[in-house]
């Protein structure tokens, strides 16, 4: 899976994790069940099987579990799935399970909500679950109903733009818990990366960037921006070491090429990470501090990503900043 997608994915989890309660009201408007737990990364009894979260409902005195599946789009496989899925965590658990699964493309036709096996034209094993299409219900979004599903709006109407992003965030900012109102931020500048320009977004958002600070999944933000500098190091090294090793014997080129990409490719991720810390924490960085962090090497680069986030102020940080320059300058004889 690409990093992309990964990010993606763990968007939607966050939302399963935060709010299991308003996606069995889309399903079951009516329904008196309550939540009254969660149960994380639990392991199926088959290998390499799990679910990200299952909760715990209480429904009029009998505990029930709750799995929610989402799905981009639908796959043949799903219904098969879930009828797995569903039959295991019975038997690990001894609980009646309730299975659903929220789509979010739109599409024409309604997607299937049953696992089926025939025998000829005879339906002999029936599993049938509940499935939300998102997209149906845009318009409760839109107006606040669900005002904790505003981060995929972007996803749901036919032609994403300036306005939805607006919509967004005015229906994310009523979210009265803190730690919730950040990881809803955060998801809308993820979803929003599929569609708009990232630095655009980021403008689009700069008012709420302290406000995500607080965002359960900042770490893995972080962590992925970093891979993605190494990959990219490594692609451009590969290519200046083919070009060298056509001059200079390729070979030589090769190894050459794949350890300045690598230096590069980590400096750059350094760099990036740096940076997108404290201009989240601290805003606009003034013009000379800037051309200050372009001078470091890497491994600076890395030990000042701990000094920004745990810094309570810009100066604080570039105190930090002065007191490494001078460690670096040479000894006069």
């Amino acid at each position: 899976m690409s990093p992309t997608m990964n990010v993606f994915d763990r968007v939607l989890k966050v939302l399963a994790r935060n709010y299991p309660e308003r996606f069995l009201q889309l399903a079951v408007p009516a329904t008196p069940a309550q939540l009254i737990g969660t149960l994380e990364n639990v392991d199926l009894a088959i290998p390499e099987e799990r679910v990200d979260f299952v909760h715990r409902l209480d429904d009029e005195g009998q505990e029930k579990l709750l799995h929610i599946e989402f799905q981009t789009g639908h796959r043949s496989d799903v219904p098969e799935r879930v009828f797995i899925y569903a039959a295991l965590l019975t038997r690990q658990f001894r609980l009646p399970v309730i299975t659903l699964v929220v789509y979010l493309a739109p599409r024409r036709s309604s997607p299937p909500t049953a696992y089926e096996v025939r025998l000829g034209d005879a339906v002999m094993n029936r599993f049938e679950y509940s499935a939300v299409c998102l997209w149906e219900h845009v318009a409760e979004i839109q107006t606040g109903r669900w005002p904790e599903l505003a981060p995929l709006l972007v996803m749901l109407v036919d032609r994403p733009d300036e306005q939805v992003l607006a919509q967004e965030r005015m229906l994310i900012l009523q979210e009265q818990d803190r730690r919730k109102r950040a990881d809803l931020l955060a998801c809308a500048v993820t979803i929003g990366a599929r569609f708009f320009d990232k630095t655009f977004l980021w403008r689009f958002f700069r008012e709420e960037v302290e406000m995500m600070r607080e965002a359960t999944f900042i770490e893995d933000w972080l962590e992925e921006e970093l891979q993605r500098g190494r990959e990219q190091g490594l692609q451009q090294g590969l290519q200046q070491g083919l070009q060298q090793g056509l001059q200079q014997g390729l070979q030589q080129g090769l190894q050459q090429g794949l350890q300045q990409g690598e230096e590069r490719g980590e400096r750059r991720a350094s760099h990036t990470i740096l940076r997108r810390i404290l201009w989240r924490r601290f805003g606009t960085l003034p013009l000379d501090l800037d051309k200050r962090l372009e001078g470091l090497t890497a491994a600076q680069a890395e030990v000042l990503v701990d000094v920004a986030l745990d810094a309570p102020d810009l100066t604080t940080f570039q105190t930090a900043l002065a007191g490494m320059s001078l460690a670096a300058q040479p000894v006069a004889p």
